[in-house]
């Protein structure tokens, strides 16, 4: 019997399954189901909410996460390190070693002469620029963490040391609600083939408008995870957000 979507009906591939979590990642839309026994799949709920999934129990603290909760502070820290950062430093290593040799070789004076010399001293910048943006997203892999701060009347997200977009500040008092949603990330390699990955993000509704706050994680339970800790520090009743992660 083939697994189909309760969400959108396609059937699902051998990689939209995870059995040892009881769910399925549908890679059509997008949904998160839970596999009901399994050879089923549980209908969509229309009406599943962060609320409903709570009464399921609290997700514990995932890998790369810590947590301080005094009463009066609360902090979430998610460490950017994971072990596949290791294949892309040896990869920038290469790459940077490939261009220090190219320009050393100018350097050196071993380059073409005349015009040649121009367009071949001009032809890697677009390299040179790839190899800084990898090595920079490297080192950050390798030091960063998250910090989600809620203290003092103010929700703050910092990413650090090394400078990264996304931090802001939010007065607690604005913030609606807290809630998940997921994404699906198309990307075709250089043979056209075409691979699908679910990223999941956490945002806040503040006077109505949406602001995300965590995002690129790549287990439903770490968005659920944050979501549950955020919501029962700041007392928000739960209530449905248009867009939000379904889980069913």
């Amino acid at each position: 019997m083939q697994l189909k979507c309760g969400q959108c009906g396609a059937p699902f591939r051998e990689a939209d399954l995870q059995l040892d979590r009881s769910i399925a990642v549908c890679s059509a839309c997008g949904s998160v189901q839970r596999l009901a026994g399994s050879t089923t799949v549980a209908a969509p709920d229309v009406s599943e909410t962060p609320a409903n999934r709570k009464s399921q129990g609290d997700v514990p603290v995932p890998d790369r996460f810590t947590v301080e909760d005094n009463g009066q502070e609360l902090i979430i820290r998610q460490r950017w390190f994971q072990w596949g950062l290791l294949f892309l430093l040896f990869f920038a290593i290469a790459w940077d070693s490939f261009l220090v040799g190219w320009y050393s070789m100018f350097a050196g004076g071993g380059g073409p002469p005349g015009v040649f010399g121009i367009v071949f001293f001009v032809f890697p910048i677009a390299h040179v620029a790839v190899g800084v943006g990898l090595t920079y997203f490297v080192l950050a892999g390798f030091f960063n963490s998250t910090v989600i701060r809620v203290a003092e009347g103010v929700l703050s997200v910092r990413h650090g040391p090394l400078p990264w977009r996304g931090n802001l500040d939010l007065p607690i008092d604005g913030i609606e609600q807290i809630y998940c949603q997921n994404k699906l990330r198309t990307s075709r390699d250089d043979d056209g083939r075409t691979t699908t990955s679910m990223q999941y993000e956490v945002h806040a509704v503040v006077e109505g408008q949406k602001r995300k706050l965590l995002g690129g994680l790549h287990e439903a339970d770490h968005a659920l995870f944050v979501e549950q800790r955020l919501e029962r520090f700041l007392n928000l009743e739960d209530r449905p957000v248009v867009g939000e992660m379904t889980v069913t």
